[in-house]
């Protein structure tokens, strides 16, 4: 499976049964009521902090 990730969008390519496993370790990881713009949110926020550390 692949997934594409910027700010504002993720684009997910793979069997269904895949991209909803994706989607239930993300619900694990944030509040399983969260909206997808905070799931957004914090990704992004991940990867500025990964880059800064580099």
């Amino acid at each position: 499976m692949k997934s594409y990730r910027t700010e504002t969008s993720i684009h997910m390519v793979g069997q269904a049964w895949q991209i909803r496993i994706m989607l239930k370790q993300w619900m694990k990881e944030t509040e399983p009521r969260a909206p997808l713009s905070a799931i957004l949110g914090r990704e992004a926020a991940l990867r500025r902090t990964d880059a800064v550390s580099r």
